[in-house]
This record gives structure tokens, sequence and C-alpha cells, in this order.
């Protein structure tokens, strides 16, 4: 028999018609059956077809679903638990959840494209690189052994950033069917976390404030558990294999001359042997800010060099070389001239310790009794961006002088 004809068959009185919700199906149904009532109304709510901006008597919704025992599914510690919860917060959480989410995903971003996320839940996370340590011998003559090879490590620490938002609804705005003060608030939510973020990723892969001319916390780059400047023109720096630095001064993005002299720079980077280290073009990405979007977009889409005829432009489309260029106005908060050119996604980590949280809460707390306040959301997070290497990415100034805050 198939699997899904056995599954009950759930035909609730519950609807929306239009951009109004059918509260006295609610109420009929979580009288009726409490189950199927979580089950429907989370599925509408998946479905995009419950959300606070859909109620228009949310004080009517308040009353008649508060009191209203349902079954819940809560995590504790890891472990998730049933309980019994009032029908009203069960709905008002995972349409606030649904909101904040949503306002989330409509934040422009590009930061997951600079970095690979990855899940610990430790504090302090150390990443390690393994270098191979050899004896550069050329042949290995008959009957004599072959030798062994060595290995070090690199060790880049990557540390956590705890974080988080709340919004309290009070009686009043129930009791006054303030909807759009409810829904500017949900969303809210969801775009705060969403530009913290996003401003938070941009700081880290630029290493703001610890390649700035004055380096401070938070750095990028923790080699040892050691913050140092991710980004410096001294050779060696910041460590032996960046042979002459990882940041190319007086190189101001106008046309390909300086995106080779970036180039130069990446081509440079050795591997613990000392041998230079490949970084395929194709894997690389252009980071500009809003001010360089239109330059960078030229010299990546220009078929010719400018001025030269039938000379074909090798950061072009049909050139050896063609970078996919990236840009935000963020960045300009940061600097409106800086940019970098490298792999970025093998370079940078952005380390979850705790992905998303949210939690909702209603009239049963002491703050209903304290303030009048009916409800309450949360959503916290933990994430953190760091270097785990220091070769892959090369930032370009126009002149000698790093970033900083103005």
């Amino acid at each position: 028999m198939d699997k899904q004809k056995q599954k009950p068959r759930i035909t609730p009185e519950v609807y929306v018609v239009g951009r109004q919700m059918d509260v006295d199906g609610l109420r009929t149904m979580a009288q009726r059956d409490s189950v199927a009532f979580a089950q429907r109304t989370q599925e509408l709510i998946d479905q995009g077809e419950l959300r606070w901006d859909k109620v228009r008597d949310v004080r009517g919704l308040f009353h008649k679903l508060d009191g209203i025992s349902v079954p819940a599914a809560v995590n504790v510690a890891g472990e998730t638990r049933a309980i019994q919860a009032s029908a009203f917060p069960l709905l008002a959480g995972g349409m606030t959840i649904a909101g904040i989410q949503e306002a989330y995903a409509a934040v422009p971003a590009i930061g997951g494209e600079l970095v690979t996320d990855t899940e610990d839940n430790k504090r302090v996370s150390i990443y390690a690189g393994i270098t191979s340590e050899d004896l550069k011998i050329d042949r290995v003559d008959e009957a004599k052994d072959f030798p062994e090879i060595g290995a070090g490590e690199e060790k880049f620490e990557i540390r956590s950033n705890r974080n988080g938002r709340r919004i309290s609804i009070t009686a009043e705005m129930i009791e006054e069917n303030d909807v759009p003060n409810i829904v500017e608030r949900v969303n809210a939510l969801g775009e705060i976390a969403g530009e913290t973020v996003e401003q938070q990723t941009l700081r880290r892969v630029t290493d703001h404030t610890g390649s700035a001319a004055v380096g401070a916390e938070p750095y990028a780059l923790r080699p040892n558990g050691v913050g140092t400047a991710l980004y410096n023109s001294t050779a060696g720096n910041p460590g032996v294999r960046a042979t002459n630095g990882t940041r190319v001064l007086n190189n101001a993005l106008v046309d390909e001359t300086d995106l080779e002299a970036a180039r130069a720079r990446l081509v440079s980077m050795r591997n613990s042997l000392g041998a230079r280290i490949s970084i395929p073009m194709s894997r690389c990405i252009l980071l500009v800010p809003d001010a360089l979007a239109g330059t960078a977009a030229k010299l990546t889409n220009s078929e010719y060099q400018p001025g030269v005829e039938n000379e074909l432009n090798n950061w072009g489309p049909r050139g050896m070389y063609r970078p996919r260029v990236l840009s935000t106005p963020k960045l300009d908060d940061l600097s409106t001239s800086a940019w970098y050119l490298g792999d970025f996604k093998r370079q940078f980590k952005r380390k979850w310790k705790l992905r998303f949280e949210y939690v909702t809460l209603t009239t049963d707390t002491e703050s209903f009794l304290k303030s009048r306040i009916a409800f309450q959301a949360r959503v916290a997070w933990d994430v953190e961006i760091g270097a785990v290497d220091y070769v892959y990415v090369v930032q370009c100034l126009s002149a000698a002088t790093a970033p900083a805050d103005e």
C-alpha cells in the first residue's frame, strides 16, 4: 500500500481569504483537534499563508486562542520535548519566527560567498594547517632508503562572538489592534540580524581593525592564538610564506595593470616547501566597494584592451584571467578605494557556535505582571569569522594608508 495513503488526511476548517485570517476557524480547530491545529497552522506558516500582516483583529485572535491548550515541541538542552502550550503563543511564535527569517533573508548580502561556513560549539576553535617538511632531495639512489618526510602545523584560532536582539509586544498594542507596529518590530528583528552578520563578515575578511595603521582587536588572523595583521606590505609578513607581503600599496583600481600587480603578488605566495602555490583565477573573487564597481565591471567585461587594436584583454570574457566581481555599498563604509583579489573561501571560515536561535514568550511571564508585556520574541546567534591562512587573498590600496574607521 502507498505510504502516502496511510497518513491521516487533515481537512481543517482553517483558511486565508485574500489577506485575512480565519480566526473563528482557528479557534474551532484548536478546540476540536489540538494536534491537527498545531500541524495545520505550521503548514500554513511554512506556505506563507499565515503571517502577522494577514491578521486584521489581533485582539480577537488573542482572546479566541489564549487559554486553549495545544501540543508543542520545545528544545531543552539540545533535546526536543513535547509540552502543552496556549494556542495563541504557539501561533504567534510561529508567525514571528517566519517573519524574522523572511526579513533576514531579504537583506542583500555577499558575505556568504566570501567565507566557508562551518559549525563548532567551542568558544575558541583551532584550525590546523598541515605543512610539509622535506629534505629537498632530487634523487634517491638504488638501494638507498627513501627519506621520510615530516609534518609541522600552523594553527589558526577563531573565537566566538555572542549576539542577539529581542522585541516586546505590549498588551496595549494587542488591545489597540496595532498590527503595523507588530509587523515592523518583527521585520526589524530579522533585518538587524542580517545586517549585523553581513557587516561583521565584511569587516573580518577585510581585517578592517586588525590591519589598520595601528592594529587592534578583533583580528581576523590569529596564528597560534596571537592577533596579527592579515594585510601587510612588508616582505615575509604576516608569515614567511607571504614572500612579498599581502598588501599592494599605491595600486588604485584604474586599469588592467593594477589587476596584474595584484595577481603578481598572489603568485609570489609560497607553500611550506618554499615553492610557489597555484591560485586559479577561475576561483578568485575581485571584491570592490560600490565606488569601484563600475571600473571593475569595465575591466572584466571588455574583450579588448582599451586603445590597443585587436589585443585581447587578459581580464575580459575571452582572457586567461577573469575573476568574479563582487561588490556592496557596505564596503564603502570601510573604504571607497581599497579592493581585494583572491580565493576568499579558501582563506576564511565563518564559524557558527550558535546558529540562529528563536525564543518566544507570552503572558505567562513576570514581564506581563510588571509591564503588561503580552508577547516577546528573541533571536540569538554566535558567529565569528577568521582566516585559516594568509596567502590566498591580497589587499590593494590606492595610496599607502590603511583604511580606518572615521
